[in-house]
């Protein structure tokens, strides 16, 4: 069979890229529309993916009105050329751009949704419009069919990873945080850009709750201060000043070793939710999250890790201490955390699903 043609419009997401290297390349012929020439484009390359640089400017931005059109024009103009089957949009922002080629060529369009919206904003970015619409969970499922999508038209397939990056528990010998820094006893990480989303800063209030309890205990904020976010950096700076706990808080900045990084610890905490959670879960680690986003489908309350209320700072510090007080726990929740990453997180297995929504639509 000759190969299937589609374009994906994606951001620089590792879901995305594990997406595409995981296509079955007898089926199809992934080629990437991307609005710049960056590092994600140049990790395609490297993986010998097809793609093209296109400006797409921000279609509900009043100042794009004058190019849009064009933009599409110039994007169905390649779609043809290509000979493409099938569209896949992987951002708001492209939708635009996917139902305008949708419609010129009259091939199926997929949106996939990674957002929580609120429903009143639905119809905004045209869902409706789509053939089919990928959801990464219920919960962002709901909204869209709140909003008016037909709840038959949303699959819900969540975000997959690379099961074979991250080994069951290394062995402390390869413990590359002691290897760094000098370090306490236990080791709790935070990982994540430094940025509001993150909750850094909450962090810092947790940190300061656990350690009036025990203070053999290290934490790792893991990550580098977002583009944008210097001022937000010295703000949970001066939290951690003010609350004196400098001494038992690393900054590690960016770290490309993250596998490396997860075998070290003892636990991983998340205030936001995220792909961190399913790294840690592949790595057989505990995860202490609050009930924000996704982050309820993620984790399994009791038996992957310990899932509390969004904003309850102190029951997010009781939860790390009855873990840190409990290795038998931390064992036992991160075997079921790595069984439940093979079961429901497989970025190969979610990828069959997601070839099953191509094929429904391209035999229709």
């Amino acid at each position: 069979m000759a190969p299937k043609n589609m374009r994906l419009k994606i951001e620089e997401l590792k879901t995305n890229i594990g997406l595409i290297k995981n296509l079955d390349k007898n089926l199809y012929n992934p080629i990437v529309v991307c609005p710049d020439a960056g590092q994600f484009s140049a990790r395609l390359k490297r993986l010998d993916i097809s793609v093209h640089i296109l400006y797409l400017p921000r279609w509900r931005k009043a100042k794009s009105y004058p190019f849009r059109r064009l933009s599409a024009m110039r994007l169905s103009k390649l779609a043809a050329k290509r000979h493409i089957d099938l569209i896949h949009t992987s951002n708001l922002w492209s939708n635009y751009y996917g139902w305008r080629v949708g419609q010129s060529l009259k091939i199926p369009i997929v949106s996939h949704v990674r957002d929580i919206l609120k429903p009143e904003r639905i119809h905004k970015y045209l869902f409706g419009k789509f053939d089919k619409v990928i959801a990464i969970s219920e919960r962002t499922k709901e909204p869209l069919v709140l909003g008016g999508v037909p709840s038959e038209k949303v699959k819900v397939i969540y975000n997959g990873i690379e099961l074979s990056e991250f080994s069951v528990r290394m062995s402390r010998k390869a413990d590359v945080l002691r290897r760094d820094y000098p370090l306490r006893k236990h080791l709790v990480g935070l990982i994540g850009r430094i940025e509001p989303f993150k909750r850094q800063k909450e962090f810092a209030h947790v940190v300061a709750q656990v350690l009036k309890v025990r203070q053999d205990v290290s934490f790792l904020i893991i990550g580098e201060p977002a583009g944008n976010q210097s001022d937000y950096f010295r703000a949970v700076q001066m939290t951690i000043e003010e609350y004196d706990i400098g001494e038992h808080i690393v900054f590690t900045g960016y770290r490309r070793d993250i596998s490396e990084v997860l075998s070290s610890l003892d636990l991983i905490v998340s205030l936001s939710a995220g792909g961190v959670v399913l790294e840690a879960m592949a790595s057989s680690l505990p995860v202490v999250g609050t009930d924000i986003a996704s982050a309820s489908e993620m984790i399994d309350d009791g038996i992957t890790g310990l899932l509390l209320p969004q904003d309850d700072f102190h029951a997010v510090s009781e939860a790390i201490l009855r873990l840190l007080g409990d290795e038998k726990m931390r064992n036992e929740m991160g075997k079921a955390g790595r069984e439940r990453a093979e079961e429901l997180f497989d970025v190969r297995k979610n990828t069959r699903l997601i070839e099953a929504v191509y094929e429904d639509l391209l035999n229709h």
